[in-house]
Order: structure tokens, then C-alpha cells, then sequence
């Protein structure tokens, strides 16, 4: 959800200048991505952040800023007038020209030879890093037109040639591509029946991708296949034995009562093969283990591996088990 500038610092529209410097270093420092490796959503709020502070944080652009939402035009909710915006970026870009760029699955719209795929990836290869193999389905240049998308050129009527249309008014007036012509500026007299105007078809492509120790889901990677900017979203696979806290690997070791009374040794698995992990006699249900070093690397920094400790009694005895206990119950009293 989109909101205010003020809201989204935290301040209110009075605030001295001290204030608003003060409330956005703390924002910032709290959501800064390094400081959350595993909120994906971490990049989209700094960068909503910072992109708050370059308008309010200069007093030109936050006077232009205050002017319009005292005038009642209120550049979030499309009321009085204007359109409103999806992005706060699109206030940057129309109100001085520049401003934070589009994310994955948000923002402004990749340009023309940028793609946008996913796909899943197993969850020791993001924990470790690694490469992978991948068939997608892309956009290549179609080439029975070679990316023209037919023949003959007629200016766009809509756009002039120009290849953006603007909406909404003064300050906030916003360019976005001409949906006439698609932002090329102009429309074609016959357009290719193989890509049907677009100079583009679907291809299948062979691609193989590094992955960065401590990869997680949302992590996205730019690569070039084919002359065109790919953006591959990544999704990592559940494993049926860890579950990742950061830069530490959670997981659970099943024992008896019996090993967990007087003791005993386990091979258990990681990230880089079974390890011995000893399990101390009196051991309580519920006790983490720490193996330090067998957990992510992300940023240089290697996390542990945890281990908790389930103790399984037996649901059924034989005759000869439930006088052992009976035994053991006794002498405890």
C-alpha cells in the first residue's frame, strides 16, 4: 500500500529538519537489506525509504511537495483531480526527473530486451551455492521480421511519434509508454504474422546460473542470454530436514530415553556431510544443540547449525520392558 510521504518516515508534516534526518537514519538502519538477509521485502522498503527522505530531506522538493497536498491534491489516492501513483518511484520520476528504480514484480515495468522469469531451485544450492541448469521460456527477436515487427511506419497518432503519453496535472503529471503504439513511436501498415507486430517470439533457451552461497527466496539475479537482460527470481525448495533462521540451519535428532538418560553419539546430517554429534547423558527434551560453522554463509559470515533434541518413548512395552521401568520407577522414588 502506498502511503504519504510523512507516514512513510514516520514524522509528521511540522517536523524540523533535525527530525526528519533523525527518523530516517533509524528506518533506514532497521531495514536496511544487509541488516535482513532473509526479508525479501527489506530491498522494496529502503529504497521506499530513501526515496521519502531525497524529496523531504531537500527543501525545494519538500515545499513543492507540501504545495500540492495543500492545494488538496493528494498524489496517493488519485482524488481532486489527478491520477494517483503506484509506485513511489513514478513521484520521483515526475517530479524531478529521476528517482529509485522498479523491483521485481513491482515498480515501473521492465523495458523492451528485459525478461522476468522464476524458478525453483533445491534448498542446499541456496544454502551453499552453486550452479544450475535451466530451460526457459524467453523472448528472442523474431527473425522473420528481424525485430521490426512488419513493414511500413506511420506515426503514432496518439503520441506524435514521442512513444510516452503524460496523465495527471502539474508536478504530478506522469509519462507512461503509449499503449497505441507500445512506446516504439509509431504503428506499422502490416505487421508480421510470425510475431504479429511485436518483432519478438517465445524461444526455449539452455541457461546456466550461478547461485550465490546463502541465495533465498526473492533473490533475484541478472544474467544476458541472447543480447536481452534477464531477471531470474528465485524460489527456494522446502527440505524435509532443515529449515533456514537467517544464517543459521534449524533442524530436530530423534532419541530414546534411554540415550537421552545416559548418553550417546549421532551421526547427524549437514550441509557438507553426516557429522558425529555427541548427546550428553541427562540430556532434557527440548535441548538445542549448537554445531558452530555448519550453518549459511551469507556476506562473508558463516551461521551454525541447531539442533533440537526429541525424545521418543515407547507407545507399547512387552512384559519385560515394563518391569525394567517399573524398576527404574521405583528407584527413582
Amino acid at each position: 500500500m502506498t502511503k504519504d510521504l510523512y507516514e512513510i518516515l514516520g514524522v509528521s508534516e511540522g517536523c524540523s529538519p533535525d527530525e526528519l534526518r533523525k527518523a530516517y537514519r533509524e528506518l533506514a538502519k532497521k531495514n536496511h537489506p544487509d541488516a535482513n538477509p532473509d526479508d525479501p521485502a527489506a530491498e522494496e522498503r529502503f529504497k521506499r525509504i530513501s526515496d521519502a527522505y531525497d524529496i523531504l530531506g531537500n527543501p525545494e522538493k519538500r515545499q513543492q511537495y507540501d504545495l500540492m497536498r495543500q492545494r488538496g491534491h493528494d498524489p496517493f489516492s488519485g482524488d481532486g483531480g489527478g491520477q494517483g501513483f503506484g509506485d513511489l518511484s513514478d513521484i520521483l520520476r515526475s517530479m524531478f526527473g529521476g528517482g529509485g528504480s522498479g523491483s521485481f514484480g513491482g515498480g515501473r515495468p521492465a523495458s523492451r530486451g528485459t525478461s522476468q522469469v522464476e524458478i525453483e531451485i533445491p534448498f542446499t544450492t541456496a544454502a551453499k551455492g552453486g550452479t544450475v541448469q535451466r530451460t526457459l521460456r524467453l523472448p528472442v527477436t523474431c527473425s522473420d521480421c528481424g525485430g521490426a515487427g512488419g513493414s511500413g511506419r506511420d506515426t503514432c497518432a496518439s503520441c506524435g511519434g514521442a512513444g510516452r503519453v503524460s496523465s495527471g496535472q502539474g508536478f504530478f503529471s506522469t509519462m507512461h509508454p503509449c499503449a497505441n503504439c507500445g512506446g516504439r513511436g509509431y504503428t506499422l501498415k502490416e505487421k508480421c504474422s510470425t510475431c504479429r507486430g511485436t518483432g519478438e517470439i517465445q524461444s526455449n533457451e539452455k541457461v546456466s546460473l550461478r547461485i550465490p552461497p546463502g541465495a533465498s527466496n526473492g533473490t533475484t539475479l541478472r544474467t544476458s542470454i541472447g543480447g536481452n537482460t534477464v531477471l531470474v527470481r528465485l524460489r527456494v525448495k522446502s527440505d524435509r530436514f532443515f529449515t533456514r533462521q537467517g544464517r543459521d540451519l534449524l533442524c530436530s535428532v530423534e532419541i530414546s530415553a534411554a540415550q537421552a538418560v545416559l548418553g550417546t553419539s549421532l551421526m547427524v546430517r549437514t550441509l557438507d556431510g553426516k557429522v558425529k554429534l555427541k548427546i550428553k547423558p541427562g540430556t532434557q527434551p527440548g535441548t538445542v544443540l549448537r554445531m558452530r560453522g555448519k550453518g549459511v554463509v551469507h556476506n562473508g559470515v558463516t551461521g551454525d547449525q541447531l539442533v533440537t533434541v526429541v525424545v521418543k518413548l515407547p507407545e507399547e512395552l512387552s512384559d519385560e520392558q515394563r518391569a525394567l521401568w517399573t524398576k527404574v520407577k521405583e528407584a527413582g522414588n
